[in-house]
């Protein structure tokens, strides 16, 4: 067998997953990360920095794709590059991204911080030029909720292996390795009682080097939910009051689908048990706390679903003793399905959350409340948090292997029937919102009027508050109100360019930072990856990646026939004549070679490919006859069939290294090519 990432083989992978070069690995980028926790009444704000340097004789980008919390909110990036502060702003997300790549075009170093997914984000730092480093700043702020009267912070630093297909393309995709180790200096900071931390104390101030092979857990001894104050884009206070979900007598009528997929038998990390057991105990526990008139129906799930029984009140823990233990893979949508179709109103899901299944389109208008309780270290939260937020239901997590206290938040909350975000925008703005997140009823209040003095920058708890607004908005007023407040959205990126830095030569080579590897999960038997020694935190390898796939809008120009007819004779005589003239090219490096292309330098690819080049660079030169007599190729006919190639061929990077070959050629080519 063959380690893999997400059902790839990582040896065969290519379009900026991990991968090793002639059995030489690049150096790794990211140097150091420090994270920095303020909590103040239920609210925390986490600011982390990562240090990215380039030990490399050529440009790179790093690109890195890791998870965030699900109600997570982030709402700055800050750069320091040469001594210099740059602060990056929030754009729609095609615009940031043309804006960075034009960076990228111009050797200028730039940035880019987008949501490739409600839970997970992806960051790149392009254009680095060799021996330079370059410092990022993330600040997010992230709701705590209330496990059973505790506050309660979680933060995912990576993931176990995910069960299906993922929806990103390889170049984006979470990626793992068992090559890197990273560390990390957490600080935490609290207003009121003391954070605990995997059952230790963390005493203010204290630094600690922790390892980001799990989630960041932290409990709040004695801490409060309460009070405070922001301010919005345009100036005005906005106060924020977080409270428990006040405790309610409401019946249920729950149906509960228990995962038992072979993850769940992963290990809770210091709970001693495995993720099923500590979901069996904790059911079996509150299951016996149930009213009488609550009302359980248990499902178990794992390829498929399966019904296990029905029984009211306290009666319904007997049925936790009918559960099987962990086997199979996660078919989460068909569980739901069964569910739906037993005419339930409100389900709870028990998961490990470890699974691409794509339920949303077809399940955000079923009808029913959906929640979920997320357990394990690795647990992902970006497919069911989605499915959740669709349908007024809530995303809550078990720390460690204390299931029942998660349980008991959940049943709190199910036990009412509203919906998870209330509240109105009027012409002038919103007034007041309400918003439950895990367990935690979040108060937003703005003033009415806007301070004489036309303050018009947000703070943290300004923006927070203006994400929890997004819900109530239309598309395009959302992405105004997230552009205000410069929120990363399913609708803005982040994005910045030094316009005032120096300038870098050639294609940056794509350098992807992959997040550490589950311990207990790493490799199959009958595969070991090559380990790098380090001798610093941050290991001194890490495997080369290449590009990724990227459909830009085409241009508003509209196509010339007689042209247009020229270029498509040219592509349909290539896709004849030449074995997949396209396909052939797929696993090219342009990144790494695309300044030897430029040059003429075709040494790089294999007999097919330069054969390719040749057949239609010959094409090329027979049908300019066809063109006006004003037009003039400027270039050399293989470097334009090259870039025409890399074009048609679509990637991120490919199209980079097209952009500079096709650069003198006259406009028209890049206007007709589809």
């Amino acid at each position: 067998m063959h380690q893999t990432a997400l059902g790839h083989r990582l040896e065969t992978l290519h379009d900026g997953l991990t991968t090793f070069r002639d059995g030489s690995p690049a150096p790794m980028p990211l140097q150091r990360t420090t994270i920095n926790v303020v909590i103040r009444s239920g609210l925390a704000t986490v600011r982390t920095t990562r240090l990215f340097r380039n030990a490399e004789d050529a440009p790179i980008e790093a690109v890195m794709t890791f998870p965030v919390g699900f109600d997570a909110v982030l709402c700055g990036l800050v750069a320091t590059i040469d001594g210099r502060r740059l602060i990056a702003v929030a754009r729609e997300q095609s615009e940031a991204r043309e804006t960075y790549e034009a960076g990228l075009d111009e050797g200028r170093l730039s940035i880019l911080h987008e949501e490739l997914l409600r839970g997970i984000h992806m960051l790149s730092v392009g254009a680095i030029p060799p021996g330079a480093e370059v410092e990022v700043e993330l600040e997010q702020v992230v709701p705590l909720s209330d496990v059973d009267g505790t506050p309660f912070l979680r933060l995912p630093m990576t993931t176990g292996q995910i069960y299906g297909a993922s929806p990103f393309l390889p170049s984006d995709d979470l990626v793992t390795s068992g090559a890197v180790h990273h560390e990390a200096v957490l600080t935490v900071d609290v207003d009121e009682g003391e954070a605990v931390l995997d059952g230790r104390r963390v005493a203010p101030g204290e630094a600690l080097e922790i390892l980001l092979d799990h989630a960041i857990e932290l409990r709040i001894q004695n801490g409060v939910f309460g009070q405070v104050i922001g301010h919005a884009s345009d100036g005005r206070a906005v106060t924020l009051t977080m409270s428990p979900v006040r405790r309610e007598s409401g019946a249920l009528d729950l149906h509960v689908l228990v995962d038992r997929s072979g993850s769940t038998n992963g290990s809770i990390r210091g709970g001693g048990c495995s993720i099923w057991e500590a979901m069996r105990d904790g059911l079996s526990e509150v299951f016996e706390e149930l009213q009488n008139e609550d009302r359980i129906t248990l499902w178990q799930f794992d390829t498929s679903p399966q019904f296990i029984g029905q029984a009211e009140g306290a009666r319904s823990a007997g049925l936790i003793a009918r559960l099987e233990p962990p086997q199979g893979g996660t078919e989460l949508a068909d569980a739901i399905r069964a569910a739906l179709d037993a005419k339930a109103e409100d389900l709870l899901v028990l998961t490990d959350g470890e699974t691409w299944v794509n339920m949303v389109d077809n399940l955000k208008g079923c009808g029913a409340r959906i929640s979920a309780i997320l357990a394990g270290p690795h647990s992902l939260d970006a497919n069911i948090g989605h499915l959740c937020a669709l349908t007024g239901g809530q995303v809550f997590f078990a720390p460690g292997r204390d299931m029942a206290s998660a349980l008991r938040s959940a049943l709190a909350v199910l036990r009412q029937k509203r919906t998870a975000t209330e509240g109105a925008v009027g012409v002038g703005g919103p007034d007041h919102i309400r918003a439950v997140r895990g367990g935690v009823q979040i108060d937003a209040t703005w003033t009415s009027e806007t301070p004489k003095n036309d303050a018009r920058t947000a703070d943290s708890f300004g923006r927070f508050a203006a994400a929890l607004l997004l819900p109530l908005l239309d598309g395009p007023a959302a992405t105004t109100w997230a552009r205000a407040h410069t929120l990363c959205t399913h609708s803005t990126s982040l994005v910045l360019v030094d316009e005032d830095g120096g300038l870098t030569g050639g294609l940056a080579r794509v350098r992807k930072v992959p997040l550490m590897a589950v311990p207990d999960r790493l490799f199959s038997a009958e595969y070991v990856a090559p380990r790098v020694a380090r001798s610093s935190p941050t290991p001194e390898a890490y495997t080369r990646l290449r590009g990724a796939v990227v459909r830009p809008q085409p241009e508003a120009s509209p196509p010339r026939p007689k042209r247009l007819g020229v270029m498509e004779r040219l592509f349909n005589r290539a896709e004849r004549e030449l074995p997949e003239p396209v396909g052939i090219f797929r696993r090219v490096a342009w990144d790494f070679f695309g300044d030897a292309f430029l040059a003429g330098d075709l040494r790089s690819l294999n007999e097919d490919q330069r054969l390719a080049v040749n057949q239609l660079a010959r094409q090329i030169a027979d049908d300019e006859r066809h063109l006006p007599g004003s037009v003039n190729l400027l270039i050399d006919e293989q470097v334009l069939a090259l870039g025409l190639i890399a074009l048609k061929l679509g990637t991120r990077v490919s199209r980079r290294f097209a952009r500079k070959a096709l650069k003198k050629a006259p406009r028209w080519v890049l206007e007709v090519l589809p």
